[in-house]
């Protein structure tokens, strides 16, 4: 552990996904004692390191660049960095329709939107999912956005490319003198989601190897279903909307029922919601499918949503899971930081956006303390990205050194989440400023075996936490300021994973 975390007190064996013996630390709760895993950190901090800020200052745009002009001058550093990055280019095969042929699309092609799934769907006696009651609030829409940077350059492509997704209109949030305020939450789906696969609740998300005794990952899609999770996701979208939110969720380019090839690049997609919520504002480039069946385009659709607010207007908190925190993260830096596209060989910096009705971030499995605590070489392999195939992909130290100056933040995530470890997490936690809350469960980073009570928990602390955000309050209903690292693994409710559970 870095200095001053809390040693581990124990060690508890975790099924999916790490299969391994963890450290943990001891929760005694009315004399019963238990152990609760973590995921370590990746990268300490050198005994040697004579710098000021490890995380930040060694994880820049220009440092990882740097070090990958060196590694480069050597085959043997630069062969596996190369290939490394190259799955981050490769094109997504789409799940959806796999399973049942209703919502299946051609996602470059000219689409008929009463053809894409809509939350109704979803209400079938196979999933009773509770996202089918808002059908009739809820448009299908889609967006015309430009190729990204690797796709023009890389590939010759320059036609435009459509995103698609659903917006659920919201009955707005209670300010407390009795007015309703509306506002919206735009959602980014997790690497690969598609937010309109099926998730048939009778599939196991993980499967026993008896050969290895070790919990794997299904193999998907299977003959029920499509995207293994996916209904926790609609879950947390249906949970905002409750709430009295509205919310924007569009499969990113390269996956599901949008277009375009490559679904990596996290910098370009975070352009993508500031290209869609100025679209839904003016009509350009937007089609709409309304609850009553009614297709809309142009300038008939232009200010149909948003609460009939111009899009720098309506209180807009951004959330994402996984590769989407990262789009996440990459929204708040460009709009209070600087707005830089480091898939483009100049940077092309510019001054922040300053949106100022921007209020706050959810971050569902992140990597929000950027690559300094991601497994040593993925900074390699994140500059390798940015210079030689012109995407932009993980959070860098720059984004970790500067979340203080967004609004607030919430961070949600599993206590073994492979991803930067809780240390990094907390890390990004403590520089962030007010509201935030901090949200952990026990269970892995990956949906498919998630306990629905803590699922259930986190989509209420995401409604909690986004009115805390719009209303501009200092603190989150019902929110966690952990003291230290024993502190917020200890506040993991009661309830594991569905591989996992303690030896009584």
């Amino acid at each position: 552990m870095n200095a001053g975390t809390p040693e581990p007190e124990c060690t508890f064996h975790v099924n999916y996904d790490r299969n391994a013996d963890m450290p943990g630390y001891v929760l005694d709760r009315n004399g019963r004692q238990q152990c609760l895993p973590f995921m370590p950190t990746n990268q300490l901090i050198p005994s040697d390191y004579k710098g000021k800020d490890y995380y930040t200052d060694d994880f820049t745009d220009a440092k990882i660049r740097a070090r990958w002009a060196e590694c480069k001058k050597t085959p043997a550093c630069a062969d596996p960095v190369i290939a490394g990055a190259k799955g981050f280019v490769a094109y997504e095969k789409r799940d959806t329709g796999t399973v049942d042929p209703v919502g299946k699309i051609d996602p470059e092609g000219d689409v008929n939107l009463k053809d894409i799934r809509r939350p109704a769907y979803f209400g079938k006696p196979q999933y009773q999912e509770p996202i089918a009651e808002a059908e009739a609030r809820t448009y299908t829409v889609e967006f015309t956005v430009p190729r990204d940077s690797y796709e023009r350059l890389h590939l010759k492509k320059d036609d435009p490319i459509k995103l698609r997704g659903w917006y659920l209109e919201g009955q707005g949030i209670d300010n407390g003198a009795g007015q309703k305020v509306r506002a919206l939450v735009v959602m980014n789906n997790g690497g690969g989601g598609e937010i309109t696969s099926i998730d048939n609740p009778r599939s196991q998300g993980a499967v026993f190897d008896p050969a290895t005794k070790n919990w794997l990952a299904g193999k998907f899609p299977d003959a029920q279903t499509e995207e293994p999770g996916h209904r926790h996701w609609r879950g947390f979208i249906y949970a905002l909307n409750q709430a009295g939110f509205d919310v924007l969720v569009t499969d990113r380019r390269g996956n599901g029922v949008s277009g375009g090839v490559s679904g990596y690049n996290t910098g370009e997609q975070a352009n993508d919601i500031f290209r869609e919520l100025i679209a839904l504002e003016t009509g350009d480039g937007l089609r709409l499918l309304t609850p009553t069946g009614e297709v809309l385009s142009g300038a008939q659709a232009g200010g149909r949503l948003l609460a009939g607010q111009k899009a720098t207007e309506i209180p807009i908190v951004v959330g994402g899971y996984s590769r989407g925190s990262y789009t996440t993260a990459w929204t708040m830096h460009k709009n209070f930081v600087e707005d830089c596209n480091y898939d483009l060989p100049d940077g092309s910096c510019k001054p922040a956006r300053g949106w100022s009705n921007i209020k706050g971030a959810i971050l569902y499995g992140p990597n929000s303390a950027g690559l300094g605590y991601r497994m040593a070489g993925h900074d390699l392999i994140e500059a390798a990205l940015r210079s030689d195939y012109n995407t932009t992909y993980y959070p860098d130290g720059n984004v970790l050194a500067n979340i203080g100056k967004w609004p607030g933040v919430l961070i949600v995530k599993g206590i073994w989440d492979y991803v930067e470890g809780l240390e990094g997490s907390l890390d990004a936690f403590n520089r962030a400023s007010e509201p935030k809350d901090f949200f952990v469960f026990r269970g892995p980073h990956q949906l498919n075996t998630q306990a629905p009570e803590n699922m259930k928990r986190a989509g209420e602390r995401m409604a909690a936490f986004a009115t805390a955000a719009v209303l501009v309050q200092k603190q989150v209903a019902g929110g966690l300021h952990p003291a230290n690292l024993k502190e917020l693994v200890t506040s993991s409710p009661d309830y594991w994973e569905t591989t996992t559970a303690p030896k009584e």
